[in-house]
């Protein structure tokens, strides 16, 4: 299995930022903006219109395309985690659902470990006129992620978090806001399967 080096550089970033900060642990919302071409492919196509004759052309799609993901950048486990998505932004139909990990306590985090949310292909950040078409412009709605967990489990952790818990919250809130206009621009350097 082959890793990606924007995959092995975003997992020395993460390790590098839970070895230097502090105990606690800290989730963050991240979005990598992807720039990647398939497997190349051979097709034959004829070599003129009344012809029977053809001629073999390889080819390579490309994929552009906006990962958002959840990273434990913390020194500590985060656990019972609850996200919640707001806003009107949506991937268009069918894929409008932002995935099954909203609205559900995730167990636990542990340090430096990510997990995948959803992704929005470049298609889904252009409007479209009601009947389809080319893209009239790119969406002007935003989204916001809300993330609420605790602290691993502790004497100390348990001490400082049992007013939240009183109050039926959770000990860490944090939000992350996306929209469009975040992603728009030049392309980061193109990535190739093999």
């Amino acid at each position: 299995m082959e890793i990606s080096s924007s995959a092995v550089t975003g997992a020395m970033r993460i390790g590098v930022q839970v070895v230097s900060s502090d105990r606690l642990a800290v989730l963050e919302i991240y979005h990598q903006v992807r720039n990647r071409f398939g497997t190349e492919f051979e097709s034959e196509i004829p070599k003129k219109a009344s012809s029977e004759e053809t001629i073999k052309q390889k080819t390579r799609l490309q994929d552009i395309l906006i990962e958002v993901s959840l990273v434990n950048i913390g020194g500590s486990r985060a656990e019972n985690i609850n996200l919640a998505i707001s806003g009107d932004l949506r991937r268009n139909l069918p894929r409008e659902s932002s995935g099954d990990l909203f609205d559900v306590i995730i167990p636990q985090l542990a340090p430096g470990q990510s997990r995948f949310l959803f992704k929005f292909d470049e298609f889904d950040l252009n409007e479209y006129p009601e009947g389809g078409g080319t893209p009239t412009g790119i969406k002007n709605e935003s989204f916001t992620i809300h993330i609420e967990y605790d602290s691993g489990i502790g004497i100390i952790n348990w001490l400082i978090s049992r007013w939240s818990k009183l109050r039926g919250r959770r000990r860490f809130h944090d939000e992350y806001a996306f929209f469009p206009k975040l992603v728009t621009g030049e392309l980061p350097p193109a990535g190739y399967a093999p």
